[in-house]
C-alpha cells in the first residue's frame, strides 16, 4: 500500500495513471456486464473475465498511453494502430479460426466503449479544443453533469432497448441472455424502437428526479434553509412522488404482463405502494447526493481557480509596466546628459536605445522569450551604460554559450542589473566594477550580480525594483526560484537561481 501511495505521489506517475482510469472503467463495465450475462455465481469465472479482457484490451491501453505522453511524433497514425487496425485484426482472426473466435471476449461492445471513453479523454486533456472557443463552450457544455447524466440514461435505453429486441417475448421469457444482436437491430427496427421509445419514458423520469434532486433539493434547500430542511424535503418529495411515477411506468406497454411475470419496475409488480419502490427512490437519493455535491464543489473550485488566474494574469501585467516606464525615464535621463555635453557617443545611444525600446514594446509584452533574446537585450543595456559611464566604470561578464531553446520570461534579469548600476555606479565618486555572471546547466540558470557599494550611506537596495522581481518570480515560477542578496563590508551581491523551460507555453 505504502509503495502505491509512493508511486501516485509523484505527480507524472500519478498523471498517467489517472489518464489510463477511463478505459480501465469501460474494460470492467465491459466485463461486469459479461458476467452477469451468464447468470453464474462463479468468483473464479468471474476474475477470468477480467483478467481475460484486461489482456485482451492491453494495445487499447498501450495505444491511449503513448498517444497521451506524445512518445512518437505521429501520435495520431499511433491511436488508429491501436483502436482501428488491432480491433480489425481480432475480427479477421475470429473468421478465421473457430477456436480463436470462442476464445477471445474482445466484442463491438467492448471497442466502442473503449474507443469513445479515449477520445473524450484525448480531447479534453491534449488541448485539441482549447484553441478554438466555440469548440471549447462546446466541449464544456457536453461534459456538464447534466449532460453527461443524460446521456448515459440515453445509451442505457439504447442497449437495453437492444438486448431487449434481440430476443423473442424477452419479459414473458426471463430470465434472458444480456446480449445485443447488432443485426435483428436492423432488421427489426421496429420493434426495438417499440422498446427503446417506452425506455425513454424511463429516462425522462429518473432525469427528472435528478434535476429536481440537484436544482431545488440541494441548490436551494440545502444551500439556504440547511441539512433538516433538505432531509424533510426529500422525505416528502419519495413518499409523494413515488406511487406516482410508478403509476406512469405501469401504463406503458411494455408492463403489460401477467402477475406472475416480473415488470420493470423496482418492486417487479403492479402494486404501486411496494417498499421496493420506496427502496428504489430512497437509494436514488442517496447515491445521487454525495455525486451532485461533488460536481458542485469542484465546479466551484474551478470558478475560484479561474478568477485567482485572472487576477494573477492582471497583476503581472501591472508589475511589467512598472519595469518599462523605469527603464526608460533611466535612459532618457542618460541621453539627456550626453546631449548637454554634446558627445559624440549621443547617435549611438539613440541607436541602443531604439533597439532596447523596440524589444521593450515587442517582446516585453509576451509571457515568455527566448533566453537568448534576454540575454541580447541586456548586453545593449550595458553598452548603453558604458557609454555613458565612460571609463567609470568597468563589467566584469560571463555568458552562457548553449542556450537551445530555453524560454523565460522577459525583463526579469534586466532589474538585477539596472539595481547594480542604480546603486553601484551613479552614486560612486571614484572607478567601480560591476561582476555579472550568467551561467546555465540543463535548464537551470543562475545570474550572479556583485557592485560597490557605499559603506558610509545606510542602502538598502530592497526598492521598487527588487520588490518587483520578488513578486513577478513568486506568480510565475512558484517554488522554481531562488533569489538571494547579501551585503559584504561595501560590495552587494545579488544571486538568481530559476528554473527554466523549452516551452514556450510553459506555464506553473
Amino acid at each position: 500500500m505504502r509503495a502505491i501511495l509512493s508511486f501516485l505521489s509523484n505527480s507524472t506517475n500519478s498523471k498517467y495513471f489517472i489518464a489510463l482510469l477511463p478505459l480501465f472503467a469501460a474494460i470492467l463495465f465491459e466485463g461486469h456486464t459479461r458476467y452477469l450475462s451468464l447468470r453464474l455465481d462463479s468468483p473464479v469465472l468471474y476474475l477470468q473475465i477480467n483478467m481475460q479482457l484486461l489482456l485482451e484490451c492491453t494495445p487499447f491501453l498501450a495505444a491511449h498511453f503513448l498517444t497521451f505522453k506524445q512518445t512518437f511524433k505521429n501520435s495520431t497514425l499511433v491511436w488508429l494502430t491501436g483502436f482501428i487496425l488491432y480491433p480489425l485484426s481480432v475480427y479477421a482472426l475470429s473468421m478465421i479460426s473457430s477456436l480463436y473466435a470462442q476464445w477471445h471476449y474482445l466484442g463491438v461492445e467492448c471497442w466502442l466503449l473503449c474507443t469513445l471513453a479515449s477520445l473524450i479523454w484525448l480531447i479534453s486533456q491534449q488541448g485539441m479544443v482549447k484553441n478554438n472557443d466555440f469548440l471549447t463552450k462546446w466541449f464544456n457544455s457536453f461534459i456538464s453533469l447534466d449532460n453527461v447524466t443524460l446521456t448515459i440514461l440515453i445509451c442505457w435505453a439504447f442497449l437495453l432497448a437492444g438486448i431487449l429486441n434481440s430476443h423473442e417475448e424477452p419479459l414473458l421469457n426471463q430470465p434472458f441472455e444480456l446480449i445485443f444482436d447488432f443485426s435483428k437491430l436492423l432488421s427489426e427496427f421496429d420493434q426495438f424502437l417499440f422498446y427503446f421509445l417506452q425506455l425513454i419514458v424511463y429516462v425522462v423520469i429518473i432525469y427528472s428526479l435528478y434535476l429536481i434532486n440537484r436544482y431545488v433539493l440541494i441548490r436551494h434547500l440545502l444551500a439556504n434553509y440547511g441539512v433538516f430542511t433538505f432531509v424533510v424535503a426529500s422525505v416528502i418529495f419519495m413518499v409523494t412522488l413515488t406511487p406516482l411515477l410508478i403509476a406512469i411506468l405501469l401504463a406503458l406497454p411494455i408492463n403489460d404482463l401477467p402477475n406472475n411475470i416480473a415488470n420493470l419496475t423496482p418492486s417487479g409488480n403492479q402494486n404501486i405502494f411496494s417498499k421496493y419502490n420506496y427502496q428504489f427512490m430512497f437509494f436514488f437519493l442517496l447515491i445521487s447526493t454525495p455525486v451532485i455535491l461533488a460536481f458542485e464543489r469542484q465546479q466551484q473550485q474551478s470558478k475560484f481557480n479561474e478568477i485567482a488566474k485572472q487576477q494573477t494574469t492582471m497583476e503581472l501585467k501591472l508589475l511589467q509596466q512598472q519595469v518599462n516606464p523605469h527603464f526608460l525615464f533611466n535612459t532618457l535621463n542618460n541621453l539627456y546628459a550626453l546631449t548637454l555635453t554634446k558627445s559624440e557617443q549621443a547617435p549611438q545611444l539613440v541607436m541602443h536605445l531604439a533597439d532596447l525600446l523596440r524589444y521593450t514594446v515587442y517582446e516585453g509584452q509576451k509571457p515568455y522569450v527566448l533566453l537568448e533574446k534576454e540575454l541580447n537585450y541586456i548586453r545593449n543595456f550595458i553598452e548603453l551604460q558604458k557609454i555613458r559611464s565612460s571609463n567609470k566604470c568597468s563589467f566584469n561578464l560571463t555568458w552562457p554559450n548553449k542556450l537551445e531553446t530555453l524560454h523565460i520570461a522577459p525583463l526579469l534579469l534586466i532589474i538585477i542589473v539596472e539595481n547594480a548600476i542604480k546603486h553601484g555606479v551613479e552614486p560612486a565618486l571614484d572607478k567601480t566594477k560591476i561582476t555579472l555572471s550568467i551561467t546555465v546547466d540543463d535548464n537551470v540558470l543562475t545570474l550572479f550580480c556583485e557592485n560597490a557599494i557605499n559603506v558610509k550611506e545606510k542602502i538598502n537596495q530592497q526598492g521598487l525594483g527588487l520588490n518587483n522581481l520578488k513578486k513577478r518570480l513568486q506568480l510565475l515560477y512558484p517554488n522554481k526560484h531562488s533569489l538571494t542578496t547579501i551585503k559584504q563590508s561595501n560590495l552587494w551581491q545579488t544571486t538568481l537561481i530559476l528554473e527554466l523551460s523549452n516551452d514556450k507555453s510553459y506555464h506553473h
